[in-house]
């Protein structure tokens, strides 16, 4: 009865393990973003907020030039006229990055292959988050109508589809698993 238990986990010790330290880094990796004790002293996704905020604010100062439309920046709100978006922790890459992060660091290959990886998907990851609040911002100045669906279902789907497929080209381009 035992013996076919040992084989099997024996077998499949390898997917054990990978599914094994996905779970324990999401759970290590979302304490750090909501454990009430860690976030008084490091707020992880309020920093990466207050960045994402600053940078599209840049951005969209020069889109303003070229448009005529003012910019300003108060904390994480970006505003326009009477149009205000909140760059909350929630809309700052954090938590694509770190679903991202476990499965590049749960991923059974090298720590070179991991660092590439870390280093490839944290900057698409964020580089597809600034142009998605971006996009988000002028969407909701000229089309405001269609702010809240664009929000709501396409932008949060759209960076977590690129978070997938960066994972995806990581794994086949630089990844050297085990059977690869």
């Amino acid at each position: 009865m035992l013996k076919p238990v040992v084989a099997f986990f024996s077998r499949q010790w390898l997917m054990i393990r990978v599914v094994g330290t996905f779970i324990l880094l999401i759970a290590l990796f979302f304490s750090l973003l909501t454990y009430t004790p860690i976030v008084k002293r490091v707020d992880i996704a309020w920093m990466l907020a207050q960045l994402s905020a600053w940078l599209s604010w840049a951005l969209l100062c020069v889109i303003g030039l070229v448009m005529d439309f003012p910019v300003r920046i108060e904390g994480t709100n970006l505003a326009s006229g009477e149009f205000i978006v909140d760059v909350s922790p929630a809309c700052s890459g954090a938590v694509p990055s770190i679903i991202y992060l476990a499965a590049v660091l749960a991923f059974p290959t090298s720590w070179r292959s991991k660092m590439i990886g870390v280093g490839l998907g944290v900057s698409i990851i964020h580089g597809v988050n600034l142009l998605r609040v971006v996009a988000l911002f002028m969407i909701g100045l000229f089309f405001n109508e269609w702010f809240h669906e664009t929000h709501v279902y396409i932008a949060q789907a759209l960076v977590v589809a690129i978070a997938v497929a960066t994972w995806l080209f990581w794994a086949g381009r630089f990844a050297d698993a085990p059977g690869h």
